[in-house]
């Protein structure tokens, strides 16, 4: 029998505690004459770490989002925008040139400089300090300076992704400063919210950035994110007005919030997607076969169907809602399920009665849904996947030090297919926790990167997809639709595919 949305409801009990909760109070006044204007946000889980460069959690790139800003950014047609950079030249295919912005102040009050720009790329590419994406800065060969607005980027080769590049959280600015700063405990950006204080696991308030180069910005006065872990907790304090703004995961709990009083959800497709990661360096994923087994044996639209409800749509290694970029699913090996040549690839690589291990953070409930799923799924072909759920920095820790056989997670692709593959996929890339390594995946990845060439890339890119579903590295399972759900007098917060988080600089409360 096939596990199907009941079995999950009941296994997991990710919302009964949720429907339980009590209906709408009226939330407090904010934003009156003479009273700081706040928004409570629920958030799921606690930052790992603050510094841009080294983090790789969702859950601290929500607060870099709004306390550091980038050279430049994308809007929501994937066009580069001027953000600390009033402009930029490009004169040659190696070569960019920034002008910065004029008035821009750090929050300890420091004027935003060429120098801070040029700090922070050599930072990252500094092997000492074993950035997270120094991968994606590889193609710099320098950045200089004339200490004031003009910082110059020279490449070693053409990269046709360097502006979406810089575009990115981990390539937020930070300040160069005669003592070293610990950026992993603090943060100190330009952009419109400062940290005040932060409780761990507690409490993290942001406030008003009061020489913010924009002066109507921000809105509000105060950012308080409460960490709330449980999602049936999250739902309960939104729709009592404990909290003005939180995500939630679970249909069944969007379900109970959208029929909730004095609260609205909004729905978002994102360019993050869903996965089963594989340990292709040791244990039984080493094996190509088995790799390949799974990807035949695993019903991605039945996970789907069972843990979202629909919602979402299948996807292979670039995400659909990348567009143009994406190579449609039918076109992708190892996807039409094929549970007699899955048995027959798991017998050639004498894996028949392979046992395995799925490492599941247990604070996203989703991650234990689909892990559910996917054990059932795989009774059907002989083989027993045991999960081994344990809580959110120790999946992070294992997922450092690669020690997993399997792991369900979900990845973000950013804004451009380099950003989605090459830093997990290139033989030795800083976050390919796959450990996985293929000559021709890496030829085809280049072949993407240094091409200033759209139609070169997407080529690449398409081909790419292609070596990626027939190796197998990951399962790749469906897009992730992103649930906000806000008290109804809140404005401003939009959502969006590419930018969410940075939208809070516009939101107010009434």
């Amino acid at each position: 029998m096939t596990i199907n949305r009941r079995d999950l409801v009941k296994v997991v009990g990710a919302s009964g505690a949720a429907l339980a909760a009590g209906s709408a109070a009226a939330p407090g006044a904010y934003g009156q004459d003479g009273e700081v204007s706040e928004l409570i946000i629920g958030k799921s889980a606690e930052a790992v770490g603050y510094d841009p460069a080294l983090v790789t959690a969702t859950s601290s790139f929500e607060l870099l989002a709004v306390v550091y800003e980038r050279l430049v950014s994308f809007d929501d047609d994937g066009q580069p925008q001027p953000e600390l950079a009033e402009s930029w030249e490009n004169p040659d295919e190696l070569t960019f040139i920034f002008t910065l912005r004029e008035g821009v102040t750090f929050h300890d009050g420091k004027p935003l400089t060429a120098d801070d720009v040029k700090f922070t790329f050599d930072r990252i590419k500094d092997e000492a300090t074993a950035s997270s994406w120094a991968t994606q800065f590889e193609p710099v060969e320098s950045i200089e300076s004339d200490g004031e607005r003009t910082v110059t980027f020279t490449l070693n080769a053409p990269y046709g992704p360097f502006l979406a590049t810089l575009a990115a959280l981990y390539a937020s600015i930070v300040p160069k400063t005669e003592e070293p700063v610990d950026f992993t405990a603090t943060m100190v950006g330009t952009n419109a919210f400062k940290l005040e204080e932060a409780t761990a696991d507690v409490e993290t308030i942001l406030t008003r950035h009061g020489s913010y180069w924009q002066p109507e910005t921000p809105v509000l006065d105060q950012l308080t994110y409460r960490i709330l872990p449980d999602e049936a907790g999250r739902l309960a304090a939104i729709r009592t007005g404990d909290v003005h703004l939180t995500t939630l995961a679970d249909p069944v709990s969007v379900d109970a919030a959208t029929s909730s009083d004095g609260v609205v959800v909004l729905e978002q497709e994102t360019t993050d997607y869903y996965l089963l990661g594989l340990n292709c360096a040791e244990g039984p994923f080493a094996n190509e076969q088995v790799r390949q087994a799974m990807s035949k044996a695993i019903d991605r639209q039945a996970v789907v169907d069972a843990v979202f409800l629909g919602k979402g749509q299948v996807t292979g290694p670039l995400v659909p809602t990348l567009g143009e970029w994406a190579q449609p699913i039918e076109q992708l090996p190892n996807y039409e399920v094929d549970l007699d040549g899955a048995m027959s690839l798991l017998e050639e690589a004498e894996q028949s009665d392979l046992t395995f291990t799925i490492l599941v953070g247990q604070l996203y409930p989703e991650f234990v849904s689909i892990a559910l799923v996917i054990q059932d799924q795989l009774r059907e072909i002989g083989v027993t996947a045991e999960l081994e759920q344990v809580e959110w920095g120790t999946f992070i820790d294992r997922w450092i030090a690669r020690d997993f056989d399997a792991f369900v997670s979900f990845n973000g692709s950013g804004n451009d297919p380099d950003r989605a593959l090459y830093p997990a996929f290139y033989t030795g890339a800083s976050v390919n926790a796959f450990q996985y390594s293929n000559e021709e995946v890496d030829m085809l990845l280049d072949a993407g990167r240094n091409s200033n060439d759209r139609e070169t890339r997407q080529g690449a890119y398409q081909n790419v997809e292609v070596a990626i579903a027939d190796t197998a590295p990951a399962i790749f399972i469906s897009t992730r639709v992103a649930h906000f759900v806000t008290r109804d007098n809140v404005a401003g917060f939009t959502p969006s595919s590419l930018q969410t988080w940075e939208t809070l600089k516009n939101t107010s409360i009434s």
